[in-house]
């Protein structure tokens, strides 16, 4: 969840990274070969990998805006989650900023003296470290009602919740790092992606267990 300022600048990264992607991929006479020179020599990639980024930070944006909608709350409430979760949204939308024009840099001949995989192992550490600060704050942050009684957990439910979210929100950004440090750069990209299914599925179970539980105070 975010506020409108950090919203619209999310929004702006967005509409920012999509006209580069555009931009680059109109130079290309075939999209689908978009040259990627390296210090061992020439390859061509897809240039649908540009899209990568900005399609990513749209998800976000959506996220946060659907977060944002479905909560209602105190201003004190909705205040302390804004300032928890806002240098999360900025510094992910920066390094989303910071991948796409490395891509597109390298791509133009520019910065074949950088690692490409060490920039991409240091991007996956640093987003686990952020996952993890998240998580650990997530049980602190007050109960806010969800404008649908089906989503809506009593404030014991709710404390629950928040502790399990909590805790597997920190496992998630730890086996992020582990992945980043010791897997090959080309099996880490699936390994998160399938460990953030699995994270996103244990959130959604939990919640369903809660419901079907009963609570102290209903």
């Amino acid at each position: 969840m975010i506020d409108r300022k950090g919203l619209r600048i999310l929004i702006l990264l967005c509409l920012a990274m999509t006209a580069a992607a555009l931009w680059r991929l109109s130079l290309l006479p075939d999209w689908t070969q978009m040259p990627m020179p390296t210090p061992k020599g020439p390859v061509t990639k897809n240039g649908l990998v540009l899209l990568i980024a900005p399609l990513s930070l749209l998800f976000m944006v959506v996220v946060f805006a659907a977060q944002k909608w479905l909560v209602t709350g105190p201003g004190e409430a909705l205040a302390a989650w804004y300032r928890h979760t806002r240098l999360l949204s900025m510094v992910m939308g920066v390094i989303m900023v910071l991948m796409q024009t490395f891509i597109i840099g390298r791509s133009l001949g520019y910065g074949l003296g950088l690692d490409a995989q060490a920039i991409s192992r240091i991007t996956m550490v640093v987003t686990g470290i952020l996952v993890i600060i998240l998580g650990n704050v997530r049980p602190k942050l007050p109960r806010l009602s969800k404008r649908f009684a089906a989503l809506d957990l009593d404030p014991w439910q709710s404390a629950r919740n928040g502790r399990f979210t909590g805790r597997t929100t920190v496992a998630f950004g730890l086996a992020v790092v582990i992945a980043a440090v010791l897997l090959p750069p080309r099996a880490t990209t699936p390994t998160v992606f399938v460990l953030w299914l699995a994270f996103c599925s244990a959130i959604i179970w939990y919640f369903v267990r809660l419901k079907r539980e009963p609570s102290p105070l209903s």
